[in-house]
């Protein structure tokens, strides 16, 4: 059995609103159950909700009469997966509580057994043990042919491998069958909604024009029906194992590496599906939380736009005013540095009182580099960009101007600064300039140094600092993707 921790309270989620009963009587109660377990010598048992990945106490019992546990109550109580959890925190049995009032005894032993499981009073969770049963014996069975299997490979007897992988397969088939069979049965209980949200679905083998696999048109269709077997209107789901799972798997390894317009797009066809409160105010708070912590490069962008559509849309009936003020000054602050954007032209002097222009170099790209002389981190990684720089010159392949900003010192110190250093490219400062540049490129923010690329057009492709060493791959990679992008466009 597996040992946890318990959290007291649910933050960020609003119980599912039950209607009881005003009178006093049986039906006043949102739940009654009745735990009756072999063997149990806890002082305390607890009532536990899953959400998120944590189980969070929901009700805690004391022994009636020895090992029998009952919980009672007339509190708002979510529908969904829960577990009830020992005194020394291990789990003994998990069940679904739906459809209130709602009553069921279960009688078990410590072990967790399912094959000493059984309830009464409810249907669906009958189902939920005898699923329990069947996946408990398939497994074992599954296990025992599959190391019959490695024993055959590793003897090359042909005819046995094939036996057991298609005593193997035969196993699979049947549980497939019989959760096909609960699916169209029992279509609207909590626990087989959670079953089809894990089956897979066919992906068309598409074609190209020569006839070969097209490996994007399936990734694209996986992308768009990856939702399908899974109810974003029903809330319940919310308080079910399989929500954390599917959401991570999709926007953290479907959604990857996908250009932002297309994680937008994804993002907005989740949220429209989304027609319960529950479901909606989890993934909103999901995704804003996700893609404004990211590292990838582009996801303030979803970020952006997820808060642009919902937070300052007033949509989230769950925040308050100074939260919604918040994200309305997050998103003053970062759009205007979104990759695609125009970057802010910067007119500012070097050590000599020469004024410069950020727009002005004569090389395809420009890095626009905010660095603090005094800065530790700042003089390693401009010693990087420096050995960069003369490789690239020396090969004859730089393809970059720097325009390096010294950025929170005094004049006296980046002039000595730029006189013991001696870079090979324009180093500009003190503190003044045609704009506030620490505003306009968010440095407050973002510290030292910082970095921002600009293309030919003085657009920006890149909007945070990525390893030095990196940068030439990044600008060859912006290349490839933008010529495509242009015999994509020259097809149509």
């Amino acid at each position: 059995m597996l040992a946890l921790s318990l959290m007291i309270v649910l933050p960020g989620v609003r119980a599912q609103k039950t209607k009881t009963s005003s009178k006093k009587g049986k039906d006043n109660y949102s739940y009654d159950i009745t735990f009756n377990i072999k063997g149990a010598k806890d002082t305390i048992v607890y009532l536990t909700l899953n959400y998120d990945g944590r189980l969070m106490l929901r009700d805690s019992a004391r022994p009636s009469s020895p090992g029998v546990y009952h919980f009672k109550s007339n509190r708002k109580t979510e529908d969904g997966f829960y577990t009830l959890v020992a005194q020394k925190r291990v789990q003994y049995a998990s069940f679904i509580l739906d459809k209130k009032p709602f009553y069921m005894v279960m009688n078990m032993d410590t072990t967790g057994d399912p094959e000493r499981m059984s309830v009464s009073n409810s249907p669906e969770n009958e189902i939920l043990i005898d699923f329990q049963k069947r996946t408990a014996k398939a497994q074992k069975e599954i296990s025992k042919f599959s190391k019959a299997r490695t024993h055959a490979e590793t003897h090359e007897e042909k005819d046995s491998v094939e036996f057991y992988t298609q005593k193997i397969e035969a196993i699979d088939k049947e549980m497939k069958d019989y959760i096909n069979q609960l699916i169209e049965t029992h279509p609207n209980y909590l626990f087989v909604k959670m079953q089809k949200a894990f089956t897979q679905f066919d992906v068309p083998e598409f074609k190209d024009a020569d006839g070969n696999m097209d490996h994007e048109a399936r990734a694209a269709y996986y992308r768009a029906h990856y939702w399908d077997n899974f109810d974003l209107g029903d809330g319940r789901m919310v308080f079910m194992p399989v929500m954390q799972n599917k959401v991570k798997e999709y926007f953290e390894r479907v959604l990857q590496y996908q250009e932002v317009d297309t994680i937008n797009k994804y993002v907005d066809m989740v949220l429209e599906r989304c027609t319960d409160t529950l479901t909606y105010q989890y993934m909103v708070n999901y995704l804003s939380h996700h893609y404004e912590a990211s590292k990838n490069l582009g996801n303030d962008g979803v970020f952006v736009h997820i808060a642009k559509n919902n937070q300052l849309k007033n949509k989230c009936f769950w925040m308050d005013e100074e939260l919604i003020e918040k994200y309305r000054k997050r998103v003053e602050r970062l759009e205007p540095l979104l990759i695609g954007q125009h970057g802010k032209e910067l007119i500012i002097p070097d050590t000599n009182d020469n004024w410069h222009s950020s727009h002005a170099l004569p090389k395809d790209y420009v890095i626009l580099w905010f660095f603090d002389p005094d800065c530790p981190e700042c003089r390693r990684e401009t010693k990087k960009l420096r050995a960069l720089y003369d490789s690239l010159q020396t090969a004859g392949t730089r393809n970059f101007d720097v325009f390096a900003i010294a950025n929170d010192c005094t004049p006296e110190r980046w002039k000595r600064y730029v006189k013991e250093e001696g870079h090979p490219w324009l180093v500009v400062g003190g503190n003044r300039g045609n704009i506030d540049y620490l505003d306009a490129y968010n440095t407050y923010e973002t510290g030292n140094p910082s970095m921002f690329i600009l293309n030919k057009k003085r657009d920006i492709i890149c909007n945070k600092r990525i390893p030095i060493e990196m940068i030439p791959s990044f600008l060859e990679q912006y290349e490839k993707i933008e010529a495509n992008k242009q015999k994509r466009a020259a097809g149509k």
